[in-house]
């Protein structure tokens, strides 16, 4: 893995972990801009689909580290190295590859799974959940 590809990942990985933050402490990106004193533009450019000109996330730079770190109770140090750490884990499981964001989250898809282990909810289930989803009533039952 090249260093600009290692700077990309650990990119990605701070704002997933920006994002996970913000998750955790239910914070949406308009609160987060508040707090920092600035627009959600601001933060979207960022951390969303980026500028809505180019279409490319904006890079975060160490006043935006420092500003979002504050805002969201933790250090930019502290931020960074759960970046890092991510990062480091998704380099070191695939030597020579850039892992997609996704991937770093531990996300199986159908892809992942093998074919042996992959089956289908029983009849009578599958019946039950679109029941349930005809009348409005929540998906899950026993």
């Amino acid at each position: 893995m090249t260093e600009q590809e290692y700077a990309q990942l650990l990119s990605d990985a701070l704002v997933s972990e920006i994002k996970a933050e913000m998750g955790r402490q239910d914070v949406s990106s308009r609160e987060l801009a508040r707090r920092i004193g600035s627009n959600p533009q601001f933060i979207s450019s960022r951390l969303d689909g980026g500028n809505p000109r180019t279409g490319e996330r904006v890079a975060i730079n160490i006043r935006d580290l420092v500003d979002i770190a504050r805002a969201l109770g933790l250090t930019e140090v502290e931020l960074l190295q759960r970046a890092q750490s991510v990062a480091t884990r998704s380099a070191e499981n695939r030597p020579g590859w850039l892992v997609p964001i996704t991937e770093i989250r531990n996300r199986r898809t159908a892809a992942d799974v093998p074919a042996s282990e992959q089956t289908e909810a029983p009849a009578h289930k599958r019946a039950a959940r679109k029941r349930s989803r005809d009348r409005g009533e929540a998906t899950d039952t026993p």
